[in-house]
């Protein structure tokens, strides 16, 4: 993978982040506490400046209600985004 290619897929990870948190209405430190981080980190994949693993954003996307999916909406074809409490 490219560094630029790399960096376009740590702003969009950190973009949809960022916007499903808010749309919680979450502060960075909220979500971080619920996902098991320091909010620091959760700072830095939403600043883009940090890879983010895929047990981050399944810890991440837990603490949102939300299944691993919410990364890229693309997925929405194979699998659409939904609560992890409808099933």
């Amino acid at each position: 993978m490219t560094d630029e290619r790399r960096q376009q897929t740590r702003e969009r990870i950190g973009r949809r982040i960022a916007d499903l948190r808010r749309l919680k209405g979450l502060t960075q430190e909220q979500l971080a506490q619920a996902a098991g981080l320091q909010r620091t980190h959760v700072n830095r994949i939403e600043s883009c400046k940090y890879d983010v693993n895929v047990w981050v954003v399944q810890a991440i996307a837990e603490a949102l209600g939300m299944t691993l999916d919410i990364v890229d909406p693309a997925l929405a074809d194979l699998a659409p985004l939904r609560h992890l409490t409808d099933g």
